[in-house]
């Protein structure tokens, strides 16, 4: 592969493979979301970096299966890899239910909506008949853990479910 020989092989085919799954991973996640350009990037620099490794690989492959082990071993490490840049980047939206005591849910949307969330308040009952206040909140996902802390500071035993969101108009949101 371009006149490299020795270690620096194994190495450029573990980190290759591993940045071109990244890539792969960002793809889908971006298509998921409905965005188009920055999954035909991803998804173009994914496959030029594949064509270049595999060419690597299948070119003696029996004579050095080495390269197989790491390409493989890369595989599973560009697969976290990918995640955790997807994670950290939080692309999109989504929404979280807060379900309260009845009395809680009021001082909750309060507190919510201090911290710029907008909030809606439905009334809801229990399995025991229990008149609860459900408090939805749409969000951007990076500010997830935000509202989840200052859920769990105000009301730790309340019920929290988050949800992704394919797409969002209307409605508040910063």
């Amino acid at each position: 592969m371009f006149g490299i020989t020795g270690i620096w092989v194994y190495f450029i085919i573990f980190f290759g493979k591993m940045i071109e799954v990244s890539f792969d991973t960002l793809r889908i996640v971006f298509i998921g979301k409905g965005k188009k350009f920055p999954g035909a990037f991803s998804g173009l620099v994914s496959l030029t970096i594949w064509v270049i490794l595999i060419n690597t690989i299948l070119s003696n492959m029996t004579q050095d299966p080495w390269k197989v082990v790491f390409y493989v071993l890369a595989y599973a490490a560009g697969m976290i890899a990918g995640s955790t840049i997807e994670q950290w980047m939080a692309v999109g939206y989504t929404s979280m239910q807060i379900v309260l005591p009845e009395e809680a849910g009021d001082h909750m949307a309060r507190l919510l909506r201090e911290q710029d969330f907008g909030v809606t308040i439905l009334d809801g009952h229990s399995v025991s008949g229990e008149r609860k206040h459900v408090v939805l909140v749409q969000l951007r996902r990076k500010r997830i853990p935000e509202a989840v802390k200052l859920t769990s500071k105000f009301h730790p035993e309340a019920v929290v479910s988050v949800s992704d969101v394919r797409s969002l108009s209307g409605g508040y949101l910063r």
